[in-house]
Formats: structure tokens, sequence, C-alpha cells
């Protein structure tokens, strides 16, 4: 059996790995028609005082803190609330879901772009062999018309040296 075509596990291991890193580096977007998942989420909390409840109850679901910079909490003063955004990682039984459900993705798209190539490559190769069984049928009719008429012309000569007296 040929192996084109064939999943080829180590390029779907790195193609997963490649997903499962984009993933742990970025935070959660769920802007309509940019969603991607992240290990960090985002929320907007008003006030000082709904922040640290809201921090509170989300650290009691198993999001947690990071030291990152870039995950510190930001507050934005607003002229009559304050606003502070969190970013906090998902809780770990989220996050193993997620790279469970993205290497199920990965696998997948692997998986339909594999028969979408060997569609294609059938397709192209029916057709070549189409197109090359019509010029071998038309070079045979080709070839009989030829071989017909040359006949035809052999028949007629014959016909008009008779005429004239025989073969010279």
């Amino acid at each position: 059996m040929s192996q084109l075509f064939q999943p080829d596990a180590a390029h779907l291991k790195r193609l997963q790995d490649f997903e499962v890193g984009q993933y742990k580096t970025r935070p959660q977007c769920n802007i309509q028609g940019r969603e991607q998942l992240g290990i960090m989420e985002e929320f907007e909390v008003q006030g000082l005082q709904n922040t640290l409840d809201e921090y509170v109850r989300l650290i009691g679901l198993g999001y947690t803190s990071t030291g990152e910079i870039a995950h510190l909490p930001k507050v934005i003063a607003g002229p009559t609330v304050d606003w502070v955004i969190l970013s906090l990682r998902k809780p770990e039984s989220q996050v193993e879901q997620e790279i469970a459900q993205i290497k199920a993705d990965v696998e997948a798209t692997y998986l339909a772009q594999l028969a979408d190539a060997k569609a294609a490559c059938v397709a192209k190769e029916v057709e070549s062999l189409l197109a090359g069984e019509k010029r071998r049928k038309q070079q045979a009719e080709l070839d009989a018309k030829a071989a017909q008429e040359a006949e035809e012309y052999a028949r007629v000569e014959a016909e008009v040296l008779a005429a004239l007296g025989g073969k010279q």
C-alpha cells in the first residue's frame, strides 16, 4: 500500500504541539470573528471592591494569577469609576479539556487536508488518463481515416490505370 496521503504521526504531533504552544502563550479572545482559545482569560471589573470580590471568586473556581508583567492587573481610570482588567490563568481541568480539543481539531483538520489532497490528486490523475485515452482514440481514428483514404486512393488509382490500358 502506498504511503502517499497516509497520516504521518510525527507530523501530526508537530502540528498539535505548535497549536498547543500557541494556546499556552496567548490570552483568550472572544471577539466575534476573531475567536481563539488561550490559557489566559481577561475579566473587566468595575470598581476596586467588585474587583477584589471577583478575584476571590475566580481564585475559588481554580483560576490562578501569574507573575508575568503582561498579565498583571491593569487599572483604567474613569471620571466617576475605575475599571480593573484581571488576566488570570484558566483552571487546570479547563486547560486540559481545551488542549484535548485543540489536538482533536488539529487532527481532524490534518486528516481532512489529506483527504482533500488525495481527492484532488486522484481527480487530476483521472483527468490525465482520460485525456491520454482520448488522444489515443483520436489518433487511432486519424490513422484509420488515413488508411481508408490510402485504400480508396489506391483503388481509384488502380481503376484509372486500368482505364488507361493497364499498368505501365
